[in-house]
């Protein structure tokens, strides 16, 4: 690894790495794992650890693929009666949830609701995608013909519904994808 590679500041002559995030999959800097966690060497300009220093701690960010992506979130899934769909309850971070409206249907009202530790939903409001001057607790809107596109923020200890209050002549559709 080179050392350009690396945010560090200087005394003397002598480089010294700063706290930064590395990735544990990059491989670089070569990480020492111990006991009271993960660490990395100080080393000079050449590459050469600087004689006695101690190794400086790091936090390490992306340990699974797994978590690093956006999750697919279903919510309703061709919907012909008014009902309160899938519950989404975040991991990893993943609370902000970017969402379609699709579907068959005439009509149809769907509430956006987020269940707190009490468990009764509660109105939360969302945020268009295509439309940033519109934000509501429910839509009326969304077909096969004119999607409608969603954003959420999902507050912590908290879980997410589309609740779907009235729906005629067709089927609704909801899913999307969830983001730290």
């Amino acid at each position: 690894m080179t050392i350009s590679k690396v945010l560090y500041t200087l005394r003397g002559a002598t480089r010294f790495m700063l706290p930064q995030f590395f990735r544990k999959s990059d491989g670089e800097p070569v990480l020492l794992e111990g006991d009271k966690g993960v660490f990395v060497q100080m080393v000079d300009s050449t590459g050469d650890v600087i004689g006695t220093a101690k190794p400086l701690p790091v936090q390490v960010i992306g340990e699974s693929v797994e978590n690093q992506g956006p999750i697919e979130v279903p919510l309703q899934d061709n919907a012909t009666v008014p009902n309160s769909g899938m519950v989404y309850t975040p991991t990893d971070g993943k609370n902000t949830l970017y969402f379609e409206v699709t579907g068959t249907s005439t009509s149809r009202t769907i509430a956006f609701e987020i269940i707190g530790s009490n468990g009764e939903p509660v109105s939360i409001t969302a945020f268009s995608t295509t439309d940033p001057s519109i934000s509501d607790q429910y839509t009326t809107g969304g077909s096969d013909e004119t999607p409608e596109y969603w954003v959420v923020q999902i507050p912590i200890g908290c879980s997410f519904r589309a609740n779907i209050t009235a729906v005629s002549g067709g089927n609704v559709n909801i899913s999307g994808k969830a983001v730290a």
